[in-house]
């Protein structure tokens, strides 16, 4: 004798219902998603800019040489004396911020009275920054958050 089988499968209300919960969940995650990208590109743009100072204060010690870090809004190639920095993604370098800094063949700051600080801003959120300060010996002391405003 055969007997009565159970179906299987979901109903529609189930189907809709789990498409409205991962509707909810995607609409949360969305703007989090774009947090993480922005806080990426002003990580990057420090982590570079970091590099750039570490790479010209070696070069000059290494070269005896004075090499320059200049820091531009649109991409300009190296030269011998010169490293060029340039942000990446929405991240920029804070109006008022210095835009350059140059290092003796001995690995000091030229012409610094104190330490040298650059403030890279996130344009995308607007109040995320980070400050990198180099002291007069040419090494970085700090690299913080703070805010643009």
């Amino acid at each position: 004798m055969r007997g009565i089988t159970p179906q299987e499968g979901f109903t529609l209300v189930e189907l809709i219902v789990t498409i409205a919960v991962m509707a909810i969940i995607a609409v949360m995650a969305v703007p989090m998603f774009g947090d993480m990208l922005n806080n990426q590109n002003l990580n990057r743009s420090s982590e570079d800019l970091v590099s750039s100072i570490n790479q010209a204060r070696m070069k000059a010690i290494v070269e005896r040489r004075q090499v320059k870090v200049q820091l531009n809004s649109t991409y300009v190639a190296d030269s011998d004396n010169q490293i060029n920095w340039v942000p990446s993604g929405k991240a920029q370098l804070k109006t008022g911020s210095n835009t350059s800094i140059v290092f003796l063949m001995s690995g000091l700051v030229k012409d610094a009275t104190g330490d040298t600080t650059f403030e890279i801003c996130n344009t995308a959120s607007g109040n995320k920054s980070k400050i990198i300060n180099v002291s007069r010996m040419g090494s970085i002391q700090s690299i913080t958050m703070g805010t643009c405003s």
